[in-house]
């Protein structure tokens, strides 16, 4: 398999899953545990808390704000933080869940 092919057919997956995580966490999670290739998508939001963290030191660096505007972006960086973190205790539970229920078999 060609380099540019494995790397489309990655993102696919990766997005694939991904979105499957997003809005049905329940049948992704149980479709990762059946197949272990897929465990790093799980820590997806991990990755994505990071970057946000990156682009918002960057941002930070680059932007400066007063007033009214400043306590805006600090309540939805906050709850962009909460969110995501929440997301992926919810991910971690249901792996967890489903790989004990398939080590039980």
């Amino acid at each position: 398999m060609k380099k540019n092919i494995f790397l489309i057919f990655s993102a696919y997956i990766w997005t694939k899953t991904l979105l499957g995580l997003t809005f049905h966490p329940l049948m992704a999670a149980r479709l990762v545990a059946r197949r272990p290739v897929l465990l790093p998508v799980i820590f997806s939001p991990i990755i994505g808390l990071t970057s946000f963290f990156v682009f918002g030191r960057i941002g930070a660096f680059l932007l400066d704000f007063y007033g009214l505007s400043r306590t805006g972006i600090a309540i939805f960086l906050s709850s962009v933080l909460i969110s995501i973190l929440f997301w992926q205790a919810l991910l971690i539970y249901l792996l967890i869940s489903f790989l004990i229920a398939f080590w039980r078999k």
